[in-house]
């Protein structure tokens, strides 16, 4: 009697032993699965994209990209993306535009033309408004 009440707690054992591996287990292939899925909400897809892009353009913004240019008079230059106009943001160096000032960085832009001399011969003058990081 004193041999199977042994052997049936090496089993009770065993089993926990099992039960709690295929918890972990299981328990870790969910944490992955969640975490990829959450690599792939932190990029847009096109149609997100596009949908956010006619919402900006709703609400008055132009989708363009800044160009830093090194040699030039007007060292950053908003190239459109619908037209591909330059402009010459004479406000940029602001410190609210800070933060968006690299080369090569996708924006929603909102401006108003200047009427004065341009600083730089390949760019109109204008007078940024607002400005928002676009995505994608």
């Amino acid at each position: 009697m004193y041999i199977v009440l042994i052997q049936l707690k090496k089993t009770n054992m065993l089993i926990k032993i099992f039960t709690a591996s295929f918890v972990i287990l299981f328990a870790s292939c969910k944490s992955s699965e969640v975490s990829s899925s959450k690599a792939n909400d932190n990029t847009m897809n096109e149609s997100e994209l596009k949908t956010l892009d006619s919402t900006m353009i709703n609400e008055g913004f132009h989708i363009g990209i800044i160009s830093y240019q090194k040699e030039s008079d007007c060292a950053y230059v908003i190239i459109d993306q619908t037209s591909n106009a330059k402009l010459d943001p004479i406000n940029i160096s602001e410190d609210t535009y800070k933060l968006l000032r690299n080369n090569g960085e996708k924006i929603y832009y909102k401006y108003r033309p200047l009427r004065r001399m341009n600083r730089c011969p390949e760019a109109n003058p204008i007078e940024l408004i607002d400005i928002k990081k676009r995505e994608g």
